[in-house]
């Protein structure tokens, strides 16, 4: 039984590409911070580790998400959930905590955290069909 979300497989696909290009906004916004900001060198190299930290977060969440949408896998979808949870703090790091906030950055951090949104609730809807069809 094919039971795999193609809704769910596009916005994991397209968040793919839109967190590359938000990753490489943040990079460049926290470079432009510190040539035209006064910023405290621990700041800087926290906002950045943070940064990087999200990347591999992301990178890992969609990545397992996806394999679990293609295999139809309980697994992989469940640790794709659980990585939503740092993946959004640092969303919301990046858009409330830090130490110079830009609005366009505001609005990346907004338009990513709606799809990770959309994308956890139709997460746990697959992850509710495939318990279902499982051979367990």
């Amino acid at each position: 039984m094919n039971n795999s979300s193609l809704f769910f497989e596009i916005l994991m696909y397209l968040n793919s590409y839109f967190f590359g290009g938000f990753a490489v906004c943040e990079l460049f916004f926290i470079v432009f911070k510190m040539v035209n900001l006064p910023y405290p060198n621990r700041n800087i190299v926290l906002e950045l580790m943070i940064t990087l930290l999200l990347c591999y977060i992301e990178y890992a969440r969609i990545f397992l998400g996806r394999k679990g949408n293609f295999t139809e896998k309980v697994a992989p979808l469940v640790m794709s959930l659980f990585l939503t949870v740092p993946s959004t703090l640092g969303v919301v790091y990046l858009m409330l905590w830090q130490t110079y906030v830009l609005r366009p950055e505001i609005v990346l951090c907004c338009i990513q955290l709606c799809m990770v949104s959309v994308e956890t609730v139709l997460n746990l809807i697959n992850i509710g069909t495939f318990y279902k069809y499982s051979n367990y």
